[in-house]
């Protein structure tokens, strides 16, 4: 027979069985970070375009260069002007161009290579001698009376490609699990809401940072997706440093000088910090409504070329501060009119529930995505990295 337990005097919450005590939950469960995918929800919005092979591409194309500079000095008696390595191409004859050293214009009769023959002095400006480096501008071509044509010259459009990627989230839970009653939503409905998060967040960073190859293997290939830092080289400027008004001003001056004037800027919380402070009186703060394709803008940056520049600050990527490439304190600027997302046919991001084997007491699901990322005309973006503040 059981033993009778018996309480002398008034009874307390620990008198009695402590499983007969109804717990007090929160019916909500707290999250560390929310979900600070941005660049994905603007990508998402953009116009894309499915992709039906594992290998995306795109052609690019550009205006006929106009522009180059000088190899070697020359003195104001030389005839023969060294031009940058392979932009000799770049020039005809008739060609009439703009020393920007001196304002000289002079005349090109012929090419050889990177080297131009020209007559000096055309026109009202004395010759005069260019150092190294100078720039050379060509304002015309300047055809005689009853000349032929003249030289044939065109840009040739260039391939670029990328490879589809396949991205997989799986979880899973016993039956029983599955099934239990407990605090705040069901399990799998509340991992589901959980990892369609993380998901995401994965397909962000291979946006960023992901590495363009493809792997050929009989019945298990592999891509992987090319992300913005793999197509940028022409404006990316490392170890940075603090953030200077003159210093920043200069890069984005680059970065504008190609494509639209629809681009933004994300930025880690260093580099948000220090252009805040920099940029005191051309920072201004967004609205609480103003948004890029969905995705909040923190504040705007107004300056280059009349353009007001939306800034985005990735908070989340306050965990990524190692030094070089380090998200803390990277800036990556990116026109939004020459970016797409390229989810494969009928592969875009989807849950797939009942993943589990027939013989398996489980429920098994995977969020699956294949997609891919177009990047066109990389000098019309740009990143910085390693701002100190």
């Amino acid at each position: 027979m059981t033993a009778i337990t018996t309480v002398a005097g008034v009874q307390d919450t620990e008198s009695g069985t402590a499983a007969e005590h109804v717990i007090d939950m929160a019916p909500d469960i707290a999250m560390l970070d929310p979900d600070t995918s941005q660049f994905m929800t603007i990508l998402q919005r953009l116009p894309s375009k499915v992709a039906t092979q594992v290998k995306v591409n795109w052609l690019e194309d550009q205006l006929f260069p106009n522009y180059s500079s000088l190899a070697n000095s020359a003195a104001s008696g030389d005839t023969s002007l060294v031009v940058a390595t392979g932009e000799g191409a770049y020039f005809r004859a008739g060609d009439i161009v703009f020393v920007e050293s001196s304002g000289e214009k002079v005349l090109v009769s012929s090419i050889s290579t990177d080297t131009l023959t020209v007559s000096r002095a055309l026109g009202g400006t004395a010759a005069a001698t260019a150092q190294t480096g100078v720039g050379l501008l060509i304002v015309g071509n300047a055809s005689r009376q009853g000349a032929d044509t003249g030289t044939l010259k065109a840009t040739v459009r260039v391939l670029q490609y990328n490879y589809s990627q396949i991205f997989r989230m799986p979880w899973g839970f016993t039956g029983t699990e599955a099934e239990v009653e407990l605090y705040g939503a069901d399990d799998p409905e509340r991992e589901t809401a959980k990892k369609t998060i993380e998901h995401k967040r994965q397909l962000e960073l291979a946006v960023w940072l992901g590495a363009r190859s493809f792997s050929s293997a009989s019945n298990s290939s592999l891509g992987t997706m090319g992300g913005v830092k793999e197509f940028l080289s022409t404006n990316v400027f490392t170890a940075f440093g603090a953030v200077s008004l003159t210093g920043i001003d200069a890069k984005l001056e680059q970065i504008y000088q190609h494509g639209s004037l629809n681009k933004v800027a994300f930025v880690g919380p260093i580099a948000a910090r220090g252009l805040s402070n920099a940029f005191a009186t051309n920072w201004v703060r967004a609205r609480p409504d103003d948004n890029v394709y969905g995705a909040k803008v923190n504040a705007f940056l107004n300056g280059n070329y009349g353009a007001s520049l939306p800034i985005i600050t990735k908070r989340d990527w306050g965990n990524y501060g190692s030094a070089g490439y380090g998200l803390k304190g990277a800036m990556f600027v990116l026109d939004l009119d020459l970016l797409a997302r390229r989810p494969m046919r009928n592969r875009d991001t989807r849950v797939l529930p009942n993943r589990q084997g027939n013989g398996q007491d489980q429920v098994v699901f995977d969020i699956l995505t294949e997609q891919s990322f177009q990047l066109q005309q990389e000098k019309a973006h740009g990143a910085i990295f390693g701002i100190t503040g």
